[in-house]
């Protein structure tokens, strides 16, 4: 099952970097951006389980899902910009294996568990 969901995720991530590219948006912002969603890792610093509920938070497809509606609602380039790009990160992470966080310790995820 967890190569289903690993697999699923690397369509995710192909169909993100798609989009993002056939809008014409910059290389550099993409890959400037690609990795800001690990700021949530700074929970961590607290405790395993604040640390889990805020990088899960960014690492949720929920918020850039409603970034991508406030794109289509706005007609703003920018927010479609910062959705593809979060989109492509959540899918990069468990295409690789990293999935949502258990408060047990940071290396516990829910892929691992599948």
């Amino acid at each position: 099952m967890s190569n289903l969901i690993k697999l699923e995720n690397a369509c995710v991530f192909i169909t993100a970097v798609s989009v993002y590219f056939i809008f014409d948006f910059s290389l550099w912002i993409f890959l400037l951006l690609l990795l800001v969603p690990d700021i949530t890792m700074i929970g961590y610093a607290f405790n395993k389980e604040i640390g889990s509920k805020i990088y899960n938070l960014g690492h949720t497809y929920v918020l850039p899902i409603i970034v991508t509606l406030f794109y289509l609602l706005s007609k703003e380039e920018l927010l479609l910009q910062i959705s593809l790009i979060w989109l492509a990160h959540i899918s990069m992470d468990r295409t690789i294996g990293y999935g949502l966080k258990y408060a047990l310790s940071f290396d516990k995820t829910t892929i691992q568990k599948v």
